[in-house]
């Protein structure tokens, strides 16, 4: 895999107020705050846009406006820069997945509506990276890495709930720290760590998951395989939007689940599960289909990546990686102002990929945060 596709399709920004729209991304650094400038905008005080959308089958007095005040208007939606500043995730999301359960918008279309609003203005770098969900609102930009205990032959079947035990907990060296001694079980003799990723559907919106490959490491010597030796996500077929939760869990609770992936055939679906996990994630676990969600024990441990290519290679990198540090991760600790100069970064958008307008003079490109699938080159 040589690009990373964004799923955009469907979506057409409506450009106002601007003769000759800049074909790039482009920083702005107006006192502390760096802001990015998306193509076809004409600068840092753009305040309003239209994003064009498919219409659905629902009589308009249904497609109530946002909290924030983002509205349909005809085969629109209006689009402030203040609502989106004011705006979190969860609403945005709930938004445009109601427009969509109530035909106000083509059936599918929630996800990039989504995208394409943050796309039509001005927003601050960390707001916009915060809005778009990014590590919890999983897509085809995304992968996860997932390690689980590998038990010995014979072992019950739950040895692996928790691999671990804590066997006492002490005030640390250091002030407010604590040093906790933990003990291994006699039933786990390695671990694996298997990889995930969320590829774009072909018949239709959405993503599907697929094992990716496995590393078995026991006693030091480490086996390759092409896949985990259980798949931790093996959802209902029909499930094509997909959400990351981690729980919070008190020192009593060792036998709940950490980590919770809820999915839905529809984003509408996704909302209406993901609010009820949210009221009560113990009895929703309890009475919810199995097949709609993926919930690991504390023995396992699942973390969010994103997919960027850099100098050609895929890699796998940390929700919150900044160019910088990307560079950084590849050429080594202080070489990221050596290679301003000679820097090209695409990101992805509507299904092509749009450079990023460089300042080699300021720098400010290596401090903005990646959100998945750019093609980074030096």
């Amino acid at each position: 895999m040589t690009r990373i596709e964004s799923a955009l399709a469907g979506i057409v920004l409506l450009l106002s107020g601007c003769a000759h729209p800049a074909a790039s991304y482009r920083l702005a650094h107006p006192g502390a705050s760096l802001i990015l400038i998306p193509p076809g905008v004409k600068d840092a005080s753009a305040a309003n846009a239209s994003v064009r959308v498919s219409p659905g089958h629902s009589a308009k007095n249904v497609c109530a406006p946002s909290p924030g005040g983002l509205r349909i208007q005809g085969k629109a939606v209006i689009v402030s820069r203040e609502a989106l500043t004011t705006a979190t995730n969860t609403e945005l999301q709930s938004w445009t997945a109601s427009l969509e359960k109530n035909g106000c918008i083509r059936a599918g279309q929630s996800f990039a509506l989504m995208n394409a609003m943050l796309d039509s203005l001005p927003l601050e770098v960390a707001k916009r990276y915060s809005l778009r969900g990014v590590g919890t609102d999983l897509t085809a930009v995304n992968a996860l890495r997932v390690v689980s205990p590998v038990l010995r032959p014979g072992a019950p079947a739950d040895a692996g709930k928790s691999a671990d035990e804590t066997t006492s907990v002490k005030p640390g060296q250091k002030p407010g720290s604590i040093d906790v001694e933990v003990k291994s079980s006699a039933d786990v003799t390695g671990y694996e760590v298997a990889w995930y990723d969320f590829l774009q559907r072909t018949d239709g919106p959405g993503f599907r998951i697929v094992p990716r490959n496995a590393e078995i490491h026991v006693a030091g010597s480490v086996e390759k395989k092409p896949g985990p030796q259980t798949n931790r996500f093996a959802l209902d077929p029909d499930a094509r939007w997909f959400r990351y939760f981690l729980m919070t869990r008190q020192a009593s609770d060792r036998n709940d689940y950490n980590i919770v992936l809820l999915s839905g055939a529809t984003a509408a679906e996704l909302e209406a599960r993901t609010e009820a996990f949210q009221k009560d994630a113990t009895a929703y676990l309890r009475s919810a289909d199995k097949n709609s969600y993926a919930a690991m024990t504390p023995a396992i441990g699942v973390n969010p990546y994103l997919r960027v290519t850099v100098n050609g290679t895929v890699s796998d990198i940390e929700p919150g990686t900044t160019v910088r540090k990307a560079i950084e991760q590849s050429e080594g600790r202080g070489k990221a102002a050596a290679v301003l100069p000679r820097l090209r970064i695409l990101k992805p958008r509507q299904g092509r990929f749009i450079p990023v307008e460089l300042d080699s003079g300021t720098g400010d490109v290596l401090n903005l945060m990646l959100e998945g699938g750019e093609e980074i080159t030096w």
